[in-house]
């Protein structure tokens, strides 16, 4: 049985066809989110959710279930991305850190002298950690376990973060702006061991204000710059004299120490 040749489509329909192909070939591509977005999206939410528990609440006293509740999540949804507490907590740090670096790199960039420089990174430092003290007490659970903490993620992250004011320190004496005289790591430690300890002085004394943290970074920043290196200029004879004075007085003092043990 021969089949019958099929018959050619109208000219009208045909083109409505080709004009709907088009059409169809031409959509834009859906602007729902892929599965990775909202995986991503979740995450950044957990995530959020520990900061907020963390900085108010500190971590001894948050739980898994209440970082569950503020991120919307189920618990055991929450166990998908986390695999306990520790693990969130050192999330939230790699967060603040990466934050912490990029606003201090920012600012630096924007400054035009050494001063100007160590100023904002003062200020930078004593405004996050006031704000951010919670994070501090993860930090220093970490630095306690001083083999482990060389090695961690949070050892690298401070590296990274401490080594802008390291590159301004740099500067400043290639510039000729700061002497070079003390060590680096003894620098570093006096920049931010003295902002960590004026961060607890001004919140037990409750002055954290704008004006309080101004004056903290305007005395730092006044030693560093005038007493981070050695002394160049030969002392006055008055200044010799004093220096004589001193000298003879503490050795006063040990002779009669000797005096009376003997």
């Amino acid at each position: 049985m021969k089949r019958e040749p099929k018959r050619a489509m109208p000219r009208a329909k045909s083109a409505e066809k080709n004009a709907r192909s088009a059409k169809a070939g031409t959509r834009k591509p859906s602007l729902a989110p892929t599965r990775r977005e909202r995986v991503q999206s979740k995450e950044d939410a957990i995530i959020a959710a520990a900061h907020k528990s963390l900085t108010t609440r500190g971590f001894a006293k948050t739980t898994m279930s209440e970082i569950a509740r503020k991120a919307g999540v189920a618990e055991g949804t929450l166990y998908l991305y986390f695999s306990n507490k520790n693990a969130l907590a050192r999330a939230v740090l790699a967060v603040f850190y990466k934050r912490l670096t990029q606003t201090a790199k920012t600012g630096v960039a924007k400054c035009a002298t050494t001063r100007e420089k160590l100023e904002f990174l003062a200020r930078h430092h004593l405004e996050s950690i006031i704000g951010e003290r919670r994070l501090l007490e993860l930090i220093a659970s970490d630095v306690r376990n001083t083999d482990a903490y060389e090695g961690s993620d949070v050892y690298k992250m401070n590296r990274e973060y401490v080594a802008v004011f390291d590159d301004v320190m740099r500067g400043g004496v290639w510039r000729g702006e700061i002497e070079d005289g003390a060590a680096q790591w003894i620098k570093r430690d006096i920049f931010f061991g003295s902002l960590e300890y004026s961060m607890r002085t001004l919140l037990m004394k409750k002055r954290s204000s704008k004006k309080d943290v101004a004056a903290v970074v305007a005395e730092l920043v006044k030693l560093l710059m005038g007493g981070a290196g050695v002394r160049t200029e030969p002392m006055s004879n008055r200044d010799l004299t004093k220096a004589v004075e001193r000298v003879d007085a503490a050795a006063l003092r040990l002779e009669r120490l000797s005096a009376v043990k003997m």
